[in-house]
């Protein structure tokens, strides 16, 4: 079957939901709530829909799209802001021990999914119901979505599927689709006249597949790393450079000037070769020792 369209004297399509639809809309999406932390947002949701409170002025925006037709809720969706890489990932653990180093790694990896977050919308849910099923409804609502976060100034669509009809179905409607267990997003900054890039990974959760609708023509799906070991579907976005998230500790920043003040007061009082010498010997005697947790 096609579109839904109208017919005579009645009205049909996607809108946002109104005041007093929350519970229908929370039983509409019930089906794909997966676990109790997204029941008590699908909840928390409806109930500030019914309290009648402007979500789009929060800080972290979310809508709830419903698709009506007859005076009948057909589906719906709720679009939230990108929350993408709120944990470390799992690759940091190895350096829990090294608290300077964890903390700048885990930092640096935070600010940069904070730069894709913020030109991030996510679709947490969207569901049609079964006896409408097949007449192009969930396009409408992904495409009011899209339309919506755009005009916003979003340039990027994500959510997270698991079953492969839903992958089949999303990349006919336009979406890349991420690789199982990781997928990089890959952010190309502008350093003077150069593009620099950097990447981050983002761990899924098992059976879980990223799914990223581009808003812009500057989002798109490339092919990174040596031949055979590319990283497919991983994402581009044009931003101008910000090397904040290169900052170091304050911690590490004053030690690393403290040992570049010794090394010229060394290089002054004895000249570079014995400084270098002096420098390969206290290295060969540490990396003897065993590391401490302090280190």
């Amino acid at each position: 079957m096609g579109r839904v369209k109208a017919r005579r004297g009645e009205t049909s399509g996607v809108r946002p939901a109104r005041v007093g639809e929350g519970e229908a809309i929370k039983k509409l999406l019930a089906e794909v709530v997966l676990d109790e932390e997204d029941r008590m947002q699908l909840a928390a949701s409806c109930e500030l829909l019914d309290s009648g409170i402007d979500t789009a002025r929060f800080a972290e925006p979310f809508r709830l799209l419903v698709f009506e037709r007859r005076r009948t809720l057909m589906g719906a969706a709720l679009v939230q802001a990108g929350n993408h890489g709120s944990k470390p990932g799992d690759h940091l653990s190895e350096l829990e021990a090294h608290q300077n180093l964890y903390a700048q790694q885990a930092g640096m990896q935070q600010k940069m999914f904070d730069r894709v977050n913020a030109v991030c919308a996510h679709l947490a849910f969207m569901v049609v119901a079964s006896e409408f099923r097949g007449q192009g409804i969930g396009r409408q609502l992904v495409r009011a979505a899209a339309g919506i976060e755009r005009q916003r100034g979003r340039r990027m669509l994500t959510g997270y599927v698991w079953e492969d009809d839903l992958v089949r179905l999303y990349e006919r409607w336009g979406f890349i689709i991420s690789p199982p267990e990781t997928v990089y997003l890959f952010l190309r900054e502008k350093v003077g006249e150069l593009r620099a890039p950097s990447a981050v990974g983002l761990n899924l959760k098992e059976g879980a597949r990223l799914i990223l609708l581009p808003l812009v023509p500057e989002v798109r799906a490339y092919d990174i790393g040596p031949a055979g070991q590319s990283f497919p579907a991983v994402v581009g976005v044009e931003e101008k450079f910000d090397p904040s998230h290169t900052e170091m500790p304050e911690e590490l920043t004053a030690a690393k000037e403290r040992i570049e003040a010794f090394a010229r007061q060394q290089l002054a009082l004895y000249g570079p070769e014995r400084t270098r010498a002096m420098f390969d010997a206290y290295l060969g005697q540490a990396a003897k020792k065993p590391l401490s947790a302090e280190t």
